[in-house]
C-alpha cells in the first residue's frame, strides 16, 4: 500500500489510475491519515509467514500444507502482513489452484475473506480477471476460478462492504465489456454459478427433488437456469421457482480433497450422501487419532521444520514464529523467538 501511495502521485505511471483506486478504497477503511500507523487485529489473529506466502505464489504446495498442518484450522484465515494482508485463498484464486482452494473451504476458510483495500476473493478475482490479458486456456482457468467461489456462496465486497443489487451489475458490465460476457452474464442472475439444491420439479422426474445442480446459465425469456446435475452431469432446463441455494460448505460440499503426504487428492462420490458419511467417519476417525496420540500437534510442527531445513528455506522463517498466543503460550522457552519488540498486528503495505 505505501508503494501504491507512491506511484499514485507519479501520473506518468501506466498503473496510475488503479493504484490511486486501491489507496481511495484503502483510505475509506482506514482514514486517510493511516499512514505510519497498525492496523490491529483480535487476540486469535494469525500472521501468515512470507515465506508461505512466496510458496503458495509459486506453486510449491508441499512447504505450505506443511506449515498448515495439523494447525489448519487455526491457520487457514491467516493473513500475510507484506502482502497486503492477503491469505492463502487469495492467492490460490488468483493463481487458479483449484483443488487447494477446494482444500482450504473444506478446513473453514473464509470465502468472503477481506484484504487490506477492503475486497473479498471474488472482487479481486474479477478484477484480475478484467485487467490481465491471458491466453484461453488462462482465461478458462479464471473463468473456472470464479465458478468454484460462486458455489461456495462467495459474494462481491467492495470496501468492506457487500455490494448491492445494481452494484453487482455495474461490476458485470464491466466485466461484459472487458472480457468474456458469458461470466458477466452468468453472474448478474440470480442463482447464476451458485450450486443449488432442487426444490420442485413434473411429476415425471419427482426423483429430482432434493437433488444438488450447478448452474450454468439463465435464460430470460422463459424464466428458466439451465442446470448440470451433480454426480450424474445431466443437463437440464428448470424455472427459476423450482431451485434454492445449496452453498457448498465443509459438512456438505459434494466432493472431497485430502492432503496425503503433503500432496492433494480429490475424491470424488455418487451422491451426496456418500460424501457426507465419508467426511462424518473421517472426522471421527480424526477425533480418535487426536485422543491416542496427544503430541500429534507437536509432531506435526517438528515435521515443518523438517522440511524447511530440506528445502532451504530455515533461515527464511522460524515455522514456530507465526503460531497463534495459545500455542506460543505452550512451546517449551528454548523454542520461542525474540521478535525485538515489534508490536503484534499487521501494518499497512
Amino acid at each position: 500500500m505505501k508503494l501504491s501511495k507512491h506511484l499514485m502521485k507519479n501520473t506518468s505511471d501506466p498503473k496510475h489510475e488503479e493504484y490511486a483506486r486501491e489507496v481511495k478504497r484503502f483510505e475509506a477503511v482506514y482514514g486517510e491519515d493511516w499512514d505510519g500507523t497498525m492496523v490491529e487485529y483480535d487476540n486469535n489473529y494469525v500472521t501468515l509467514p512470507l515465506y508461505v506466502f512466496k510458496a503458495a505464489g509459486n506453486g510449491n504446495l508441499r512447504a505450505v500444507l506443511h506449515w498448515l498442518g495439523s494447525n489448519i484450522k487455526d491457520r487457514v484465515n491467516a493473513k500475510c502482513e507484506e502482502g497486503g494482508s492477503a491469505g492463502l485463498l487469495f492467492t490460490a484464486a488468483l493463481y487458479n489452484q483449484h483443488d487447494f482452494m477446494s482444500y482450504l473451504l473444506m478446513n473453514g476458510a473464509d470465502v468472503n475473506i477481506i484484504g487490506s483495500i477492503g475486497a473479498s476473493v471474488l472482487s479481486v478475482t474479477c478484477g484480475g480477471y478484467v485487467r490481465s490479458v491471458v491466453s484461453s486456456d488462462d482465461h478458462n482457468d479464471s473463468s473456472k476460478t470464479i465458478r468454484l467461489l460462486l458455489s461456495w456462496g462467495a459474494e462481491l465486497f467492495e470496501e468492506g462492504k457487500q455490494l448491492t443489487k445494481q452494484e453487482k451489475l455495474d461490476v458485470c458490465g464491466v466485466l461484459s465489456r472487458n472480457t468474456n460476457a458469458a461470466i458477466a452474464k452468468l453472474m448478474s442472475s440470480e442463482l447464476g454459478g451458485r450450486r443449488c439444491e432442487i426444490v420442485s420439479t413434473t411429476n415425471t422426474r419427482s426423483d429430482l427433488i432434493g437433488k444438488t445442480c450447478v448452474v450454468a446459465k439463465y435464460i430470460k425469456e422463459s424464466n428458466q437456469y439451465k442446470v448440470t446435475m451433480e454426480f450424474t452431469n445431466e443437463v437440464l432446463l428448470l424455472g427459476a421457482t423450482s431451485l434454492k441455494r445449496r452453498d457448498r460448505t465443509p459438512q456438505d460440499p459434494g466432493y472431497y480433497v485430502e492432503c496425503n503426504n503433503n500432496r492433494l487428492v480429490r475424491r470424488d462420490f455418487k451422491s451426496n450422501e456418500e460424501c457426507q458419511a465419508f467426511i462424518t467417519n473421517l472426522s471421527a476417525h480424526e477425533e480418535e487419532s487426536a485422543e491416542v496420540d496427544p503430541d500429534a500437534e507437536a509432531k506435526a510442527e517438528q515435521a515443518a521444520a523438517d522440511l524447511l531445513a530440506e528445502l532451504g528455506l530455515e533461515d527464511l522463517e522460524d515455522p514456530s514464529s507465526n503460531v497463534s498466543k495459545k500455542d506460543k503460550q505452550s512451546m517449551p522457552a528454548g523454542k520461542k523467538k525474540k521478535r525485538g519488540g515489534k508490536k503484534k498486528g499487521a501494518k499497512p503495505v
